[in-house]
């Protein structure tokens, strides 16, 4: 990540923009500029940090060649997210000087670190520490040329953790199978987490985004040869989900466990609240196992009433495609923004199914057509020509 911010600043200065490093945490900088002044404040942001390639063998291309082949690039990061990241600073570096010119208001480039593991020393820090404040967001995240996401789910994950008495396993009814308790603990804490769903109503205005999330993930799916439909995709994006994801006890076979854990990850959808999840929980698992939360983020979605949110979907359409919101699953840096109560739109190029994948991929095609919905956003956003 240091390299990637060195480059993208001195990228910046070749072209005439000066801008600051942040860092946070070692090892993790922050890059952000900003030109013109006043109000209103338009941010575009990109994360620099990408996970690592897997097993190599498994890539046909290597996980780090950038090579294009018929029009794709590929290798790690590419659809996540160097491609939009890629996309904003062109775009940056294109405005930038109109923007000024015309004394519109404030673009600001933000490239930031630590995306892919919760963001904390990236654009959590910058807006706690109120360098990263404005009036309205785009971050790059993939999501396709003609397709936006308004909101995300939020997280609840939490520990489970069952106590017993320790005794020499040929005996186990002289001690108390903390293994076994735990097994009961997770399936009540299923039953629990149906109850919650069974409650739920999500918001009317993410209507539209659910059904084409649906579509989306189904796609996908049924490329990979899943037999899945669209309700149970629906069912998924809506509700609470449930993932047993670590688990963990005994010492020995032929010893009674005294301790056994589980660390249970689940997303939550608009109109849920996560702490309450984990305290519903605490409250049903009493007797069986104690319950820890590990982390917690709201769930969040920008109205699509909101400025930002029109005109994207406007530059959308005037690359002659069809504007599709969506919702997102999982978690992203725009979580942070929108809690500061800034409107905020995921959009850019790439899949989010090709995201952490091998051979993964961002057509050219995206990328251009992505700049040129950022392009016409940004002119609008500060009426200028």
């Amino acid at each position: 990540m240091t390299k990637a911010a060195e480059y993208i600043k001195e990228w910046l200065a070749k072209r005439g923009f000066s801008a600051k490093i942040y860092e946070y945490q070692r090892g993790k900088p922050n890059v952000v500029a900003r030109v013109g002044s006043g109000k209103p404040v338009l941010i575009l942001n990109g994360h620099t940090d990408v996970v690592p390639p897997g097993d190599v063998g498994k890539w046909t291309v290597p996980p780090f060649s950038g090579k294009i082949v018929e029009g794709r690039i590929y290798g790690r990061g590419s659809t996540d997210m160097k491609g939009g990241l890629a996309v904003i600073m062109a775009a940056f570096a294109d405005i930038a000087p109109a923007v000024e010119k015309a004394g519109a208001g404030s673009l600001v480039l933000a490239a930031t670190a630590d995306e892919e593991v919760g963001g904390h020393a990236g654009v959590e820090a910058l807006v706690k520490d109120g360098v990263l404040s404005g009036d309205a967001a785009i971050v790059a995240e993939p999501s396709g040329p003609d397709k936006y996401c308004i909101g995300e789910k939020g997280l609840s994950q939490v520990k489970l953790v069952a106590r017993g008495k320790p005794a020499h396993g040929s005996l186990p009814l002289l001690g108390e199978n903390a293994i076994v308790k735990l097994i009961k603990a997770v399936e009540e804490a299923s039953k629990i987490v149906d109850e919650i769903n069974r409650g739920i109503a999500l918001p009317r205005d993410l209507a539209e985004a659910v059904e084409n999330s649906a579509r989306l993930y189904l796609e996908s799916a049924l490329r990979s040869g899943l037999r899945l439909s669209e309700e149970d995709f629906r069912k998924v994006i809506g509700s609470v989900s449930f993932n047993p994801g670590v688990i963990r006890g005994g010492s020995k076979i032929n010893m009674v466990p005294d301790y056994a854990e589980l660390e249970l990850d689940m997303r939550v959808p608009p109109g849920v609240s996560p702490k309450d999840v984990v305290e519903r929980l605490r409250k049903g698992l009493a007797g069986l196992a104690e319950v820890e939360a590990i982390d917690t983020s709201e769930p969040n979605y920008t109205p699509s009433g909101e400025r930002i949110v029109g005109l994207v979907r406007e530059g959308i359409a005037a690359q002659g495609m069809r504007p599709k919101p969506i919702i997102m699953t999982g978690a992203t840096d725009g979580r942070y923004l929108r809690m500061r109560g800034i409107p905020t739109v995921i959009y850019g190029p790439g899949e989010l199914t090709l995201a952490h994948t091998y051979d993964e991929y961002v057509s050219v095609e995206d990328l251009v057509l992505t700049y040129n919905t950022i392009i016409y956003t940004i002119k609008k956003y500060f009426n200028i020509s």
